[in-house]
């Protein structure tokens, strides 16, 4: 989230702020009233630990700054300020009563000193009349840059702060995975409830138009598009907007493969541009836009893509980000389903199978399978059960297609889908992945049952010959397959890429073969 200047920005004394707070541009002058404040005696490991303790037990990421600051003050008598990098800038997160009086310039060059791999640095504001600060990085690989500044030269205790920015960061590292996990459930109870409401609604202008607002308020965009196919006419047109009259753009019409909507169509892939006045021959004339980030996702019917998804101009002037696209993602799904209720029965029943289901291999398709793994990897978490997945693949199948054509290439693939479905449990999940790749969840199974069930489906597949009763013989078939079982801290991801490799470890030490772990067995 971004934050623009609202007027006079610094603090009163006395005060504590946990307000994201943005240093303006330019050369305007910084942010907080001076205060003298000279850090106490030397704390102990205790007192510094204890600290990152509070930190970690924070509710949300504004309560664990908040935390922070205040636990600094408190224990270490000093002023301070956390700032978060965001783009080329740095903001002011969170900070004790006062700070320090410097230029934008000058503080951007004194935070630069964190980019370093040091978890501590000195920091010299003398010029500015604030003496040698201290630098802390609270880094974190998968969030963003943040940094400490404590008052005075601190830097005579790094044996004691380096281990101190690490536990720091670890803390915040905990409570943001938690606003990550909230967030997503939130999202997915949203999308629940944005269907249900979608499928009382009888006219399909008004589910276009529910559907925008609700995306317009899920990643608070003040301009919201609707893109859908219109097969007579091979073209895109505009079904709904936010933030924008409609009729403003009735009578545009997208092709397919041109401009952004029409390239995540054909795509059917998200895309996020910092910048779309960097794309050659986009024209800007027809909308005024307050920003110029943009954000499409394209909406399916099963494997069809029936439309677009797009979203720009932020509330708070930032550029979207890979948040905005999980969200803008989850709630397209969730809009196809609204989309089909809306329809006639006939129409619901078979756009809601195509929905989930491949039309080839009669399994679950892509989409369904990634909003089953993300609900059963958080039932797997919060109910400390397992959860496994298998990643399977038909070697050589771009030989069989080749060799006997892609009629006989559909065959096979139908035939193990068969095959899947009759090795697993009922409520397991068989998927087709993509191609000729098959996935396979397995919720409240361990690596041991896993195993043996990609055993019995190995077996299987190597023992199939022949066709079903009237068809020509099939060419002979192996499959190889990886076992992935949930691990703490697994994302969904982090499940299908480990199964995925050693699918390819499978593969790459003969085909034909069962690997459930990374390690070559004796």
């Amino acid at each position: 989230m971004r934050w623009q200047p609202q007027g006079d920005f610094c603090l009163p004394h006395g005060s504590i702020s946990h307000t994201m707070t943005p240093l303006p541009p330019g050369d305007a002058a910084a942010f907080v009233q001076r205060i003298r404040v000279m850090p106490g005696p030397r704390p102990s490991i205790h007192e510094l630990s204890a600290i990152a303790e509070a930190v970690a037990r924070a509710t949300d990421l504004q309560a664990a700054f908040h935390t922070l600051i205040t636990e600094v003050a408190g224990r270490l008598r000093t002023r301070a300020g956390i700032f978060q990098r965001i783009d080329r800038g740095w903001v002011l997160i969170a900070q004790t009563r006062g700070g320090l009086r410097v230029s934008v310039s000058d503080l951007h060059l004194a935070l630069s000193n964190v980019s370093s791999d040091d978890r501590t640095a000195p920091v010299d504001l003398q010029p500015c009349g604030e003496g040698v600060w201290t630098a802390l990085s609270l880094k974190d690989p998968d969030g963003p840059s943040m940094a400490m500044l404590l008052a005075v030269n601190w830097t005579i205790l790094d044996d004691m702060l380096t281990p101190f920015a690490m536990l720091l960061s670890f803390a915040l590292r905990r409570v943001r995975e938690r606003d990550v996990r909230r967030s997503a459930e939130r999202l997915l109870g949203d999308g629940y409830a944005m269907a249900r409401r979608l499928s009382r609604l009888d006219s399909l202008e008004i589910v276009y138009q529910r559907i925008v607002e609700q995306v317009s308020r899920t990643v608070e965009a003040d301009r919201v598009a609707l893109a859908l196919y219109r097969p007579e006419e091979d073209r895109l047109a505009i079904a709904a907007t936010h933030g924008y009259p409609a009729s403003v753009v009735k009578d545009v019409r997208i092709e397919p493969g041109s401009w952004v909507i029409g390239h995540v169509y054909a795509s059917g892939r998200p895309v996020t541009v910092p910048d779309i006045r960097q794309i050659p021959g986009m024209s800007l004339e027809r909308v005024q836009y307050r920003t110029f980030s943009f954000a499409a996702v394209p909406m399916f019917a099963g494997t069809e893509t029936v439309g677009v998804l797009s979203a720009t101009d932020k509330r708070d002037g930032s550029t979207f980000d890979s948040e905005d696209t999980v969200a803008l993602r989850t709630f397209s799904a969730f809009a196809s389903l609204g989309l089909m209720a809306a329809r006639s029965d006939t129409e619901v029943r078979r756009l809601a199978y195509a929905a989930t289901v491949d039309s080839l291999t009669g399994l679950f398709n892509r989409p369904y399978l990634d909003a089953r793994l993300h609900q059963e990897v958080e039932r797997a978490r919060r109910g400390a059960s397992s959860l496994t997945v298998l990643m399977a693949d038909i070697d050589d199948f771009k030989t069989i297609n080749d060799t006997y054509g892609h009629q006989v290439g559909d065959a096979v693939l139908q035939e193990v889908g068969g095959i899947l479905r009759s090795a697993v449990r009922i409520f397991d999940v068989c998927s087709r992945y993509g191609g000729d790749e098959f996935a396979i969840l397995m919720p409240s199974s361990d690596q041991s049952s896993a195993a043996a069930c990609a055993e019995r489906i190995r077996q299987r597949v190597s023992e199939y010959h022949t066709g079903a009763e009237g068809r020509s013989p099939l060419p002979g078939l192996t499959m190889s397959i990886g076992v992935a079982v949930i691990e703490t801290g697994d994302a969904p991801a982090d499940l299908i890429r480990r199964a995925d490799r050693r699918l390819y470890l499978a593969k790459a030490e003969g085909k034909n073969r069962v690997r459930a772990n990374d390690v070559a067995p004796d």
